[in-house]
């Protein structure tokens, strides 16, 4: 069976939601596209894709995403980055709502031009260096963040011309060098590293009943410390992530099985199915019964005041 792929060009978009903008006519042709998300509602996964001769990279400033990568899940929290390299099999698992990350398509031969205008040696180096990162899932840095922030100020704000091209292009070289200088950074800290397993166990088992107490003497932390380094790695209070997960697995079941609605938030940890529909209602936008029977959530439009 033929996998699908992802040609460009891309569907290019300027909402409140999601913007992809072409960087092409400014002379950098290495990014067709350059994109932020900001979702206010949850939407549904795509499809297994690639990105022909494009290596794709995505920051995530809110939420938590999972990557399907050949098989393999990758689970994004704020402030990690994910590339996938060019012809690699992908899909965005989870777009959840509150969502919010930067990305963008980095052609690594436009045309067998050098990248960015770069003299034949650096763009090669360059090159390699983003082939051979050594891990695709790694920690982002502010010099990245602030990269990808500035170069959609200047796409914004400057005029066409000379000069935005050249301000542009050397943002994109920043931005570039950035994820090359993030992927080498040190391994995480193990209070860290113990509450990324706390994440995993949660995720798997959601019924279980946990206290913030209990959860601090996991990860050796008081429960202050720890409640701050967890919604630093997660962007939530720990018992909102719980909730979340519980909500997710509840979908996985309702789609899959044939159990009661009422049975299912009991066996997830829900106080009452009353409580579970409520909090299924707010993640999804439908209830339980409604999601069950093929019901579309009804999509309202943002208000034109939307945070963008």
């Amino acid at each position: 069976m033929r996998k699908p792929v992802c040609t460009l060009p891309f569907e290019y978009v300027d909402t409140p939601e999601r913007r992809a903008v072409d960087l092409t006519p400014d002379g950098i042709p290495c990014v067709p596209v350059l994109g932020y998300s900001h979702f206010m509602r949850s939407r549904p996964s795509v499809s297994e894709h690639t990105h022909p001769g494009c290596m794709e990279v995505t920051l995530c400033l809110r939420g938590s995403l999972v990557f399907t990568c050949e098989g393999v899940e990758r689970h994004l929290l704020p402030g990690t980055v994910f590339v996938t390299q060019p012809d690699v099999r992908h899909r965005l698992s989870t777009n959840p709502k509150g969502l919010v990350m930067y990305w963008l398509f980095f052609r690594l031969a436009p045309d067998g031009a050098p990248l960015l205008h770069l003299p034949r040696a650096e763009s090669d180096a360059l090159c390699h260096s983003l082939r051979t990162l050594p891990h695709p899932l790694f920690k982002g840095t502010e010099r990245l963040r602030t990269a990808f922030q500035r170069l959609f100020r200047q796409y914004d704000d400057l005029a066409a011309g000379a000069f935005r091209s050249l301000a542009m292009r050397a943002t994109t070289l920043d931005l570039m060098l950035a994820l090359v200088e993030a992927a080498q950074s040190p391994p995480e800290t193990p209070e860290d590293a113990r509450i990324r397993a706390l994440i995993a166990s949660m995720r798997q088992a959601p019924e279980r009943a946990l206290t913030i107490d209990d959860m601090a003497r996991q990860a050796a932390l008081s429960p202050s410390q720890f409640i701050n380094r967890f919604k630093r790695l997660t962007g939530l209070p720990p018992y909102t992530f719980l909730l979340n997960c519980r909500v997710r697995a509840a979908k996985a079941r309702l789609a899959e099985t044939d159990q009661p609605v009422t049975r299912i938030a009991q066996e997830l940890g829900f106080s009452s199915s009353q409580h579970f529909a409520m909090q299924f209602k707010r993640e999804f936008g439908i209830t339980p019964s409604q999601f069950r029977l093929g019901l579309e959530p009804v999509i309202l439009s943002p208000p034109e005041d939307a945070e963008n």
